[in-house]
């Protein structure tokens, strides 16, 4: 059995602040701990006033040309984030630097500790894909992309969430390819809920749960067209929509409109868990996913996921098994047609979720996560038996 680790926990924003990155710094951090790891915070990390001059050129430049500087993943920052997280590792005796989202933080980072890179994607992967990163200068692209591979280079594992995100790596940075490894990251769950109880399907009402905090990105259009293809049919169903507000044109008293619900606030949080326990079906048409917490939460209540065949998401969603997944392409009859279908075998949706449960058991947790990421590190020999 590895012995319990020293691990200098390098984060940009604050690991302690459950809002951060979705929780997942603050999530991570707390299972290390509970696995008998000892975790010092290297961070938040606020180079100023750099981090403000980055911000306002950004701005000022999207505003005049309509073009952006990736100022989060550029030389200038990831240089003055350094000089920090060297200056706070004087003195610390640690085995391994761990730094979940740190591309930038270990880019230029020296240290002769082993560093640990952790992310849900990849820059060569996301150019273009994700809303934050289209628009840039050409500049700001290759400078991205660049200390991409700087990190991948100065990492000794660098390990991503999904295989879409470590495909992009590989195929960015061969010489660093051996390095990288998929690791699936957790649902940030204060508490993991109970196996769902067994009930029977389908009841009077088929129940789809929306859960995003952008409505078009999402795809929440598309949850709508299924919604209303399935009353067409004859099929009694309603769509609650969480953490985002629906828009006001879209009227339909089928539509349960919770907008966002604060896992912060006890009572908003019982209303979402509430959800979770009763829903049939996760839906969620998404545009582009990093990776998709959310469909690892719904796992957790084993809920069978409807969503779309991109970005991190196949990773999450095993096709036919735990949900089934759609071509962006794909409307929301191509949706109301599955759901119909699961309709007419009631075992296939048992199963389904019974299987969705049993994944996130064996691999969305964070203490699966944990306990992957302890083996690859024994692999990978990086941390010596005796400090």
């Amino acid at each position: 059995m590895p012995r319990p680790l020293t691990i200098a926990y390098v984060t940009v924003e604050d690991a302690a602040d459950k809002r951060s990155w979705s929780g997942s710094l603050y999530y991570l951090a707390k299972a290390l701990r509970a696995e008998g790891h000892t975790v010092i915070p290297i961070g938040p990390l606020r180079p100023q006033p750099v981090s403000y001059l980055c911000r306002l050129f950004n701005q000022i430049t999207l505003r005049l040309v309509g073009k952006r500087f990736h100022y989060r993943d550029s030389f200038i920052l990831s240089k003055a984030y350094a000089r920090i997280i060297q200056e706070r590792l004087r003195g610390v005796e640690a085995d391994v630097v761990l730094a979940p989202a740190g591309l930038s933080a270990i880019a230029h980072l020296r240290t002769p500790l082993p560093i640990v890179h952790f992310n849900d994607r990849s820059i060569a992967g996301a150019l273009g894909y994700h809303a934050i990163l289209k628009d840039l200068f050409d500049w700001s692209r290759d400078q991205s992309l660049a200390l991409e591979r700087l990190a991948l280079r100065n990492a000794a594992l660098t390990v991503y969430a999904s295989d879409w995100a470590a495909g992009a790596a590989r195929s960015s940075c061969p010489e660093a390819a051996h390095k990288v490894v998929v690791i699936p990251m957790g649902a940030n769950l204060e508490h993991v809920p109970p196996p769902p109880a067994p009930r029977g399907f389908p009841s009077g009402t088929i129940t789809l749960l929306f859960i995003g905090v952008h409505w078009e990105n999402k795809g929440g259009p598309f949850a709508v067209e299924a919604l209303r293809e399935l009353g067409k049919r004859g099929i009694n169903a309603r769509l609650i929509v969480c953490g985002c507000d629906v828009p006001a044109e879209v009227r339909d008293e089928n539509i349960l409109r919770e907008g966002f619900l604060s896992k912060s606030d006890p009572a908003q949080h019982a209303r979402l868990e509430e959800h979770l326990r009763t829903a049939d079906f996760l839906i969620l048409p998404t545009r582009f996913e990093a990776y998709g917490i959310v469909f690892c939460e719904a796992a957790a209540y084993g809920i069978p996921a409807l969503g779309t065949r991109t970005g991190g998401v196949p990773t999450i969603v095993q096709d036919g098994v735990t949900g089934h997944l759609f071509d962006l392409a794909d409307g929301g009859v191509a949706y109301a047609d599955r759901i119909e279908r699961m309709i007419s075998d009631p075992q296939a949706w048992q199963r389904m979720r019974q299987a969705a449960r049993k994944r996130f058991e064996e691999h969305f947790t964070w203490t699966a996560f944990v306990t992957a990421l302890m083996r690859k590190v024994q692999e990978a020999d990086l941390v010596s038996s005796a400090r």
